[in-house]
C-alpha cells in the first residue's frame, strides 16, 4: 500500500461504497442489464434514460470529484467518468459472472486506486510558424525547442493539409514533458509554450523592416494570418497584404535574431524564475512574469494603438500597484511614480537615469492620450521604442530580483527601496 494510499484510506472507502450503491441499483432492473445498451450511452446520460437510474447521477457526480481531489495534476473529469462507467458500472452491473459483498467491494476499492495512484508524463510538441532554429534544441523553462526534420514535416503536413493550407512553412517545434492523462497533459503543455512563446516575442523588438509585428506562434492561433480578403468597387474580391505590400515574413532564427538579445546571465534567470511554480515565486517575480506577457501580447498583431497601450499595460504590471496607505502617490501620479521607479531600476548613472525618466514619462503620456481619446497617431517607431524601453525595465528587474531577493519581494519593499534610491547620498551609494 503506498503512502498516498494509506493517507487516504478512508476517503477511498466511502468513494468505494458509492460506487458499489450504483452497481446494485442499475442490478435492479432495466436496460443496464444489457451489455449492449451501454455503448449507445454516455457517462452522463446513462442516468436519465431509465426514470429509476435518476438518483444515481448526484452520487456518481460526487464519487468523480472525489477522486479528482485525490490526484488534480495527473486526472481529467472526462478520463475519470469514462473509467468509472465503462471500465467498472458497465462490467459489474451487466456481466453474468457478476461480484458481490465483499469481492465487489475490493474491486471498486482496486479501481479508485488504480485512478489515485495514476501517474503519466508525456512529451507533447506543438508546431511553431515562422521561427527557426539551427543546431542543438534550445530549452526554455519547461519548453524544448527542437528543429523539424524534413521527416516530420512531411508527416505533419499529410495529416494536416486541409488546415495547413495558406500557413507559413513550419520548422519548429515546441516540446513540453507534460503530466497526467492527454487532455490534461495538453493544457498544461500549451500554457508552458505560450509563457516560452512570450519571452521570445518580447526580445522582438524592433522588428524586421519587412514586418511591422512578431508572428511567432503556434499552428492554428488566430491573428497571424499575412493577408487580408478585400473586396474593391463591391464586386471584385482581392488579398490586401500587411506591412510593406510583399509576402515576406520575419522567420527568425531563434538563437541569432532573438536569444542573441539576452546575455547569458538573463537567460540563465529566466529558467530559473520561470521553472519556479507560481506560490514559491514572490509577489514580484509573479508580476515580471505577467509584465512579460503583456509586453509580448503588444509584440502580436494589433492595431497600432492597442498595441501601444498593452506596452504600458506592461509597465503598469512591471512596476506599478500602489503601496497600502501611500497618500503621496496622489501627489506624485502614476506617471511619475512608473517614470521614478523604471529610473532607478534600469538607470545606470545619473544621466542614465533622467533619460528614463523622461522617456516614460513622455511614452506613458502618448498612452494615456489614447485611453483618453486624446491621441490617435502612433507610428511604428513609437512601439519600437516604447517596447524596447520597457524590456529594459522588465530585464533589469529580472537581475534586481535575483541581487537584492526579499527586499524586493513586493510593491511595498520596492517603493521602499526606490525611497531609499531617493535619499541616499553619493557617497553611500
Amino acid at each position: 500500500m503506498s503512502k498516498k494510499q494509506k493517507s487516504n484510506q478512508s476517503i477511498i472507502d466511502r468513494l468505494a461504497q458509492k460506487l458499489v450503491g450504483l452497481v446494485e441499483m442499475f442490478r435492479e432492473g432495466g436496460p443496464s442489464s444489457d451489455y449492449q445498451w451501454w455503448g449507445k450511452e454516455t457517462p452522463r446520460t446513462v442516468y436519465t434514460a431509465y426514470p429509476d437510474y435518476q438518483s444515481g447521477r448526484a452520487v456518481f457526480d460526487r464519487v468523480v470529484q472525489g477522486v479528482l481531489e485525490l490526484n488534480p495534476d495527473m486526472l481529467s473529469g472526462h478520463e475519470v467518468e469514462w473509467k468509472l462507467t465503462y471500465i467498472f458500472l458497465k462490467e459489474q452491473a451487466s456481466s453474468p459472472a457478476q461480484l458481490g459483498g465483499q469481492e465487489l467491494m475490493n474491486e471498486a476499492k482496486d479501481q479508485i486506486i488504480e485512478l489515485v495512484e495514476f501517474e503519466a508524463l508525456q512529451p507533447i510538441d506543438y508546431p511553431i510558424m515562422n521561427l527557426w532554429l539551427k543546431g542543438e534544441p534550445v530549452k526554455l523553462g519547461h519548453v524544448t525547442f527542437m528543429a523539424a526534420t524534413e521527416q516530420d514535416v512531411k508527416q505533419w503536413q499529410k495529416g494536416f493539409m486541409p488546415q495547413l493550407q495558406g500557413i507559413v512553412d513550419m520548422h519548429v517545434f515546441a516540446r513540453v514533458k507534460a503530466p497526467g492523462v492527454l487532455v490534461k497533459a495538453a493544457a498544461y503543455a500549451i500554457t508552458q509554450v505560450n509563457s516560452a512563446l512570450d519571452l521570445l516575442r518580447m526580445l522582438s523588438f524592433p522588428f524586421y523592416p519587412s514586418t511591422d509585428a512578431c508572428r511567432i506562434g503556434v499552428i492554428g492561433e488566430t491573428g497571424f494570418t499575412t493577408f487580408d480578403p478585400i473586396r474593391v468597387n463591391q464586386e471584385r474580391f482581392a488579398a490586401q497584404l500587411r506591412g510593406n505590400g510583399t509576402f515576406a515574413v520575419w522567420q527568425p532564427e531563434l538563437r541569432k535574431n532573438i536569444l542573441s538579445k539576452l546575455e547569458q546571465h538573463q537567460l540563465e534567470l529566466i529558467n530559473k524564475l520561470i521553472l519556479k511554480t507560481e506560490d514559491s515565486r514572490s509577489n514580484m517575480e509573479n508580476k515580471l512574469l505577467d509584465g512579460i506577457h503583456w509586453l509580448a501580447e503588444a509584440a502580436k498583431p494589433d492595431t497600432n494603438r492597442a498595441r501601444f497601450v498593452k506596452i504600458g499595460v506592461a509597465l503598469e504590471t512591471l512596476i506599478g500597484g500602489e503601496p497600502k496607505k501611500d497618500e503621496n502617490l496622489k501627489v506624485r501620479g502614476i506617471t511619475a511614480m512608473l517614470a521614478e521607479r523604471a529610473a532607478f531600476i534600469a538607470g545606470n548613472d545619473l544621466d542614465d537615469r533622467l533619460a528614463i525618466d523622461g522617456n516614460v514619462r513622455s511614452h506613458y503620456g502618448k498612452r494615456s492620450g489614447i485611453v483618453h481619446g486624446d491621441k490617435r497617431d502612433v507610428s511604428l517607431t513609437n512601439i519600437n521604442e516604447f517596447g524596447i524601453l520597457v524590456r529594459r525595465v522588465a530585464l533589469s528587474l529580472l537581475e534586481k530580483l535575483d541581487k537584492l531577493g526579499g527586499k524586493l519581494s513586493t510593491v511595498e519593499k520596492l517603493e521602499s527601496w526606490v525611497k531609499t534610491q531617493r535619499y541616499t547620498l553619493p557617497e553611500q551609494s
